[in-house]
């Protein structure tokens, strides 16, 4: 074999090489990482969220405050059982809906994404490997692109008015918004009032529990 037809060979194997490696890498050190941290059921994050009164709670709270009848009729009671369907329905139709298409869901130490996309007012809120070790990051949902704002800190950004009013017409809150409506996630209440349905009441929830863990503190978003 010639100088010539070496060179593209090794080129090629060292090709080979750095693939394989880069390949082993992306599985192996998530696995060093992970290692010793738990595996979060859904039905442990309701009760996480209940035990330490995340913002995330008293939000599901509000909801069943503000629309009681669609409250009852499809969740019942605030409680943790209730809370984890809420949670479950709200990713299931976050990830059918294909949100994080748009939406990223980390906030990463580089280009100054704290000030961007974290907590108002709080420098460190970079996203960190235990707030992924759950059910609701399976599918993993990091995302690429940002077409709409990263939503890890979303719990801290905006309130629950926000949120419903953003969901079924986002131009009535953020003025030149490219996301569409979603008035399929809303229904008409005994008295015509156009209200959350099944599906709204689960997404709000999903959407205001990301980043609930890190407002703080959380005295001050219970109900009184």
């Amino acid at each position: 074999m010639g100088k010539m037809e070496r060179f593209p060979f090794i080129v090629l194997v060292a090709g080979l090489g750095f693939f394989l490696f880069a390949d082993f890498i992306s599985w192996a050190l998530p696995m060093f990482v992970l290692k010793d941290i738990p595996m979060k059921k859904v039905s442990d994050l309701a009760a996480e969220a209940k035990a330490k009164n995340t913002s995330a709670w008293a939000d599901f709270e509000r909801l069943a405050m503000y629309y009681p009848e669609q409250f009852k009729k499809y969740y019942g009671e605030v409680n943790e059982k209730s809370f984890e369907k809420a949670l479950r329905i709200g990713h299931h139709w976050y990830v059918a809906e294909g949100c994080w298409n748009c939406h990223s869901q980390m906030i990463r130490p580089v280009s100054n994404e704290t000030l961007r996309f974290g907590i108002p007012g709080v420098s460190n809120t970079v996203s960190y490997p235990s707030e992924y070790q759950n059910e609701l990051q399976a599918p993993v949902l990091w995302g690429t692109k940002r077409i709409g704002p990263d939503l890890i800190r979303e719990a801290a950004v905006h309130n629950i008015d926000w949120q419903v009013a953003h969901l079924y017409n986002p131009l009535t809150t953020s003025p030149g918004s490219n996301m569409p409506g979603y008035p399929w996630y809303f229904e008409k209440d005994k008295n015509g009032n156009i209200v959350p349905n099944e599906r709204g009441i689960g997404l709000l929830t999903y959407v205001m529990w990301l980043g609930s863990w890190e407002v703080k503190p959380t005295k001050e978003w219970a109900l009184k």
